[in-house]
């Protein structure tokens, strides 16, 4: 009786385990594909949620046009945050900043660059891309939520919650 019992919990978890392992996980990024006819390009923030008045990533993850890390040996991109009015990709520009320094390569993940901001307010945000990798022109921009011209996309920046209220 204990074998039956333990065989039919093993074959349960089995299938639990196969279900989950179909699942495609959530990604907090927009992925174009054929960028400059050369490159997929992901987007998003390193972490999310983004939170105003708390640091945050740009994160650009390069991929070949057949989706295995591509790893640049010159990566010369300025990257300016926007902060629109809304979260459609033609939304209006209220604010653009350029980003100062360098995208800094992830030591973990070659064809992974970042760069720290602190966004100062809850609201849509976006990113416009310039500049060349492996000398191939770049001029994208992505945009937060409804923005994205992907199926999933990067969250927007919202507020964080106050508790116990004012200090």
């Amino acid at each position: 009786m204990m074998h039956t019992v333990t065989r039919s919990l093993l074959s349960i978890l089995t299938v639990v385990g196969l279900g989950f392992s179909t699942i495609t996980p959530l990604y907090a990024h927009e992925t174009r594909e054929g960028v400059s006819d050369a490159y997929n390009l992901t987007v998003g923030h390193r972490s999310e949620p983004v939170f105003a008045r708390e640091p945050a990533q740009f994160d650009l993850i390069i991929r070949d046009l057949d989706g295995n890390p591509y790893e640049p040996s010159e990566v010369d991109l300025s990257v300016k945050v926007l902060y629109l009015k809304e979260d459609a990709f033609d939304a209006k520009v209220l604010k653009a900043k350029k980003l100062r320094g360098d995208l800094q390569r992830d030591r973990s993940s070659p064809n992974r660059f970042n760069i720290w901001y602190m966004p100062t307010r809850a609201g849509a945000y976006g990113f416009r891309i310039k500049g060349t990798i492996d000398g191939v022109v770049i001029k994208e921009r992505f945009v937060c939520g409804g923005g994205s011209l992907a199926d999933s996309g990067f969250g927007c920046v919202t507020n964080i919650q106050k508790f116990p209220g004012r200090w």
